[in-house]
């Protein structure tokens, strides 16, 4: 079984290097209990990093595939995702799957495991492959969730609930792409990250349009893998907005890490009727952003 590893990096050198440790880690330990095993081939963008870690890399693991692609630093996850992704469906190494992983996520040892029962499990109940998110739990409280998939509860008012492990893969319509594994024949069907997204949001697309196209969406069973949720308090965002002149609000939503452009892009394909709301929604926190979060708190 040949795997596809798809990462985008930018500066955080020691985090992506324990990244690829626990990658081969987590390969070893599935090949060590499972006669077939697997094999994985990484292809990485460096989108523009100053501390050396593309060096580093080829310094630790000389021995892997390793395909290191060169951003200029305008990438952004995104966009880093689809170079990386763009450059594995040019090689010609026959891939199974298309593992889309953030580099500060370690892996469990357990995680091609994880991953490959959840595809099991989808192919008997479904008779196809599909998309799989891995379950995240902090670095330091391995209770803790942090990333996996989500079912709409209220799809006009953004509302979700995240799925938390029962033992059992579950069928979701939103996944993070932090530990993601994508089924080959789901790629030849619907193709890679819409290039419409600079950061986020791609992932949750991504997995809408599977659904769209009737590919099975799950998350695993179990945790497989430690991640944590590295955004900000809302409440300090949002004081900090608060604070803000109107052009430094203006230039603080232009970059492409706080800009609610994905998020409308994301709203406009996959709920519509909400799409009008979203664009009053990015004008007020602009122009207004206290009648924003007034409004906000009183939903």
């Amino acid at each position: 079984m040949n795997i596809a590893v798809i990462l985008t990096c930018f500066n955080r050198k020691e985090q992506t290097l324990s990244c690829l440790q626990q990658l081969y880690k987590s390969v070893d330990a599935y090949n060590r209990q499972e006669k077939e095993g697997c094999r994985v081939s990484v292809f990485l963008t460096d989108d523009g990093c100053t501390d050396g870690t593309s060096d580093a890399i080829k310094e630790k693991f000389g021995d892997k595939k390793i395909t290191i692609l060169q951003g200029d630093g305008n990438l952004f996850w995104a966009g880093g995702m689809r170079l990386a992704w763009n450059a594995a469906l040019k090689d010609d190494d026959g891939h199974n799957f298309y593992l889309l992983l953030n580099d500060d996520t370690d892996l469990l040892d357990n995680t091609f495991e994880e991953l490959l029962k959840t595809h099991t499990y989808c192919i008997h109940k479904h008779g196809k492959g599909g998309i799989y998110s891995g379950i995240t739990s902090a670095k330091s409280n391995h209770a803790k969730m942090t990333y996996g998939g989500d079912v709409w509860t209220n799809r006009f008012l953004a509302k979700s609930r995240r799925l938390h492990p029962t033992g059992t893969p579950q069928e979701c319509d939103m996944t993070n792409a932090n530990i993601l594994l994508v089924a080959k024949e789901v790629v030849d069907k619907i193709g890679i990250f819409d290039n419409r997204y600079s950061h986020g949001c791609a992932d949750y697309d991504y997995s809408m349009r599977a659904k769209r196209n009737n590919i099975p969406v799950y998350v695993t069973a179990n945790f497989c893998g430690r991640c944590d949720n590295d955004h900000k308090p809302q409440n300090e965002v949002i004081e900090r907005i608060k604070k803000m002149t109107l052009k430094e609000r203006k230039k603080y939503f232009a970059h492409p890490l706080h800009s609610s452009k994905d998020h409308a892009t994301f709203t406009r394909i996959n709920a519509p009727i909400r799409y009008p709301i979203v664009l009053l929604g990015r004008f007020l926190n602009t122009y207004c952003p206290k009648i924003y979060y007034w409004i906000s708190n009183k939903r």
